[in-house]
C-alpha cells in the first residue's frame, strides 16, 4: 500500500460538491488540535480527542482528513498564518531577521511547532505565503534560486533549534529559590576541573550573555552575513 503524503490534503476542497453539508471546517479543526497541543503537548492530540473538541464522533472527522498526519499539517499551516507578511523595503537582511524573530515568537507560542518544522514542513497556504514573502526580501540579492531556497530553510532550521534549547533550558532550569541549577554547577566544575581550557576560556572572562531575544538576534544575523547577505543587501 502506497505511504499517504499529509500534503494531499491541499490537493482536496475543503467542501466537496457531493454528499450532506460539512458541519465543521478545516480551520476550525486545526483550532481545536493546536489548543490540545498549546495545553497538553503534540502527543495528547488525537482524532478522538480532536473530534470531541469540535463536537463531532471520531469516525465523522476522517470525512475532512484521511490521517492524523493531515491535522499536524493543518495545525502547522494555521500557525504559519500568524506572521506579519507585510511589504518592507529595508535591507533583505533586515527583512528576513524580523521574519526569524515573528517564527521565534510563534515557537514559543506554540512549542510543539518547532520539532514539526525540522521533520515536516507544511506546503499549505498560509506557509507558502511565508516563503513567497521570504524570497521577496532576498529578490535583489545575488544568488541562486536554490541557494535562496536553501537560506530560508535554514534560518527556519536554525530558529527551531534555538527554540527548542530555548524551552528546553527553561525547563532544567526551574530550580527552587537559592538553589543552583544542576546544569551550571556542572559547567562550573568543568572550569575549575583545567581539562577543558578552551571550553573554560569560552565560558569565563567575556561579557554577560544578552538577553535571548538579542542573542537570537546575533545568531540569526551571524548566520544571515556567512549566507552572502550583507547589512545593506537589498537597499535602495
Amino acid at each position: 500500500m502506497p505511504s499517504h503524503d499529509p500534503i494531499d490534503v491541499w490537493r482536496r476542497p475543503e467542501r466537496s460538491g457531493v454528499g450532506p453539508k460539512p458541519e465543521h471546517s478545516r480551520g476550525g479543526i486545526a483550532a481545536a488540535a493546536i489548543d490540545i497541543a498549546d495545553r497538553d503537548g503534540l502527543a495528547a492530540v488525537s482524532i478522538r480527542r480532536v473530534a470531541a473538541g469540535v463536537g463531532a464522533g471520531a469516525a465523522s472527522l476522517y470525512r475532512y482528513l484521511r490521517s492524523h498526519d493531515e491535522l499536524l499539517e493543518l495545525m502547522v499551516d494555521t500557525v504559519s498564518g500568524e506572521y506579519d507578511l507585510g511589504p518592507s523595503d529595508k535591507p533583505s537582511r533586515i527583512q528576513l531577521l524580523n521574519l526569524a524573530q515573528q517564527g521565534r515568537a510563534i515557537m514559543r507560542r506554540h512549542p510543539w511547532l518547532a520539532p514539526l518544522l525540522l521533520t515536516r514542513p507544511s506546503m499549505g497556504p498560509n506557509s507558502l505565503r511565508y516563503l513567497e514573502r521570504a524570497l521577496s526580501a532576498l529578490e535583489t540579492v545575488d544568488l541562486p534560486g536554490a541557494a535562496k531556497l536553501q537560506t530560508v530553510a535554514m534560518m527556519t532550521a536554525i530558529t527551531s533549534a534555538f527554540v527548542q534549547n530555548e524551552l528546553a533550558s527553561a525547563a532544567h532550569s526551574e530550580t527552587r529559590d537559592g538553589e543552583v541549577p544542576a546544569r551550571l554547577q556542572y559547567l562550573s566544575e568543568l572550569v575549575l576541573s583545567g581539562d577543558y581550557p578552551l571550553l573554560a576560556g569560552a565560558l569565563t572572562g567575556q561579557h554577560e550573555p544578552g538577553r535571548p531575544e538579542e542573542v537570537f538576534s546575533s545568531v540569526i544575523t551571524n548566520y544571515l552575513a556567512g549566507a552572502g547577505l550583507p547589512a545593506a543587501a537589498g537597499s535602495a
